[in-house]
């Protein structure tokens, strides 16, 4: 994230099993299970997706 500040949110099994507050500089991998990201302030971040990514009427699984 380049800078602002969010909270992500991770989900196993469509059931939320943490949070955390990142901020500028802060950086996660995320290796399984769901994810979904709420940002607290102007933000701009970077998100990499292993690809190709089909866009988001095809991703694996929504949460909510």
């Amino acid at each position: 994230m380049e800078y602002g500040k969010i909270e992500a949110s991770f989900f196993k099994e469509g059931k939320e099993v943490a949070k955390s507050v990142l901020s500028g500089g802060d950086t996660i991998i995320l290796l399984n299970g769901g994810h979904g990201f709420n940002a607290l302030e102007e933000t701009k971040m970077i998100e990499v997706k292993q690809g190709p990514y089909s866009g988001h009427d095809k991703d694996k699984e929504m949460i909510f």
